[in-house]
């Protein structure tokens, strides 16, 4: 990234979610440049090499703690993480897209907050 700044970057794009954080450096350095950090597969993925966000236990008490979704309380977390974030999550239909915009009017508590932070993968760590 650093060696393309002089491009004039405005946007980076990297895997990154409340499971799979291997990018925090960047993220870190796109919020102190002023930099949109644009997270790859907020949710995880339904594939076996990506952590599911909204299977994840702790996500999901946590979500019902709170009256929200698992994946509203995934992408609430990264909203709150940090303000560099622009949030493009998928959408598969009008109902789905509403739950995805009330995330912008959802903060998560502290306790919600200090349990997925806690959650960041270590390499070797199951998750």
């Amino acid at each position: 990234m650093r060696q393309a700044l002089p491009a004039g970057i405005v946007c980076v794009q990297n895997l990154y979610n409340v499971l799979t954080r291997g990018h925090e450096d960047v993220l870190t350095e796109c919020a102190e440049r002023g930099i949109a950090w644009v997270p790859y597969c907020p949710l995880g993925s339904a594939f076996d090499r990506l952590p599911s966000v909204t299977d994840h236990p702790v996500v999901v008490a946590h979500a019902g703690r709170l009256g929200i979704t698992p994946a509203q309380a995934g992408l609430a977390w990264l909203l709150g993480h940090s303000p560099a974030t622009l949030l493009i999550p998928g959408t598969r239909d009008l109902a789905h897209l509403a739950d995805n915009v009330a995330v912008a009017r959802i903060e998560l508590d502290h306790e919600a907050t200090t349990a997925f932070d806690a959650l960041a993968q270590r390499p070797g760590t199951p998750t």
